[in-house]
């Protein structure tokens, strides 16, 4: 319906217009205009029985156990002196003090160098021969120039001082002999004692080593030189030893405890 006065366009039923005011009541009976508000009703809800539930027996019985209060027995005042007591107790001592000595100590046997030494290559009788021709030869020219120097300087002090030149022949001969004995044995000592070869030995890649897999030692080198001089005692028996030794072992090796193994 439009009003007559803003032509807004209200509902039938209304009787006032919505936008103006104007008074629609005589306007819609000469119109024949009778509308009234429609009213809407809900829709009726289905009705629902509710049934109560079963009751289980068992549930009941739990729900019971569970809600009911169990009973607390109150301490005896001994046993609340003993747990107040414990409470106040001295602390245990601390543990003891790590020493350093333990420490530093180490937790377990470090190897040896070689530990399976026995099964190494050895060094035969030819090649160990030939070692010891070099070191040889090697031990012959120091031996000739500290010999001459000294031998000299012996002769030239006995003439100088008058003395008979026999006699200082004689000095400087049994002191030569001597300086070539204390080279050869610091030759030997010197080097197998600092790494097992001797000049020859690390031509040819030999090495002595203990029978233990351990490194050679002064002291070691001391003992197998003396070894060489005992097998030099007994017309070489204990170099020929080397070639008929299971271990390729001269008496030497055996007195000193040692191998000649090939690198």
């Amino acid at each position: 319906m439009l009003c007559p006065k803003c032509n807004f366009t209200t509902f039938d039923y209304a009787d006032t217009c919505k936008k103006c005011g104007y008074d629609l009541k005589a306007y819609k009976e000469s119109k024949g205009i009778s509308a009234s508000k429609p009213v809407s009703k809900p829709a009726p809800k289905p009705e629902r029985k509710i049934e109560p539930a079963p009751i289980d027996s068992g549930l009941s019985e739990l729900s019971e156990i569970a809600f009911t209060t169990p009973a607390i027995e109150e301490p005896s005042i001994q046993a609340a002196e003993a747990s107040f007591d414990e409470g106040f107790a001295a602390p245990p001592p601390p543990p003891p003090p790590i020493s350093e000595e333990s420490i530093s100590e180490p937790a377990y046997e470090s190897l040896p160098p070689y530990p399976d030494a026995k099964s190494l290559p050895k060094g035969g009788f030819w090649i160990r021969y030939v070692a010891a021709f070099v070191d040889g030869i090697i031990l012959l020219i120091l031996q000739s120039i500290f010999g001459f120097f000294i031998g000299m300087g012996v002769g030239m002090g006995s003439v100088m001082r008058g003395g008979i030149p026999e006699e200082g022949q004689m000095l400087s001969v049994i002191i030569a002999f001597f300086v070539t004995i204390f080279i050869g044995m610091a030759y030997s000592v010197f080097f197998v004692g600092w790494r097992g070869q001797t000049l020859g030995k690390m031509a040819l890649k030999l090495k002595i080593i203990q029978t233990n897999g351990e490194e050679m030692t002064y002291g070691k080198a001391f003992l197998r030189w003396i070894g060489y001089s005992i097998s030099g005692l007994t017309l070489g028996i204990g170099y020929l030893m080397v070639a008929f030794s299971k271990q390729k072992q001269g008496l030497h090796d055996k007195i000193a405890g040692t191998y000649v193994i090939r690198l």
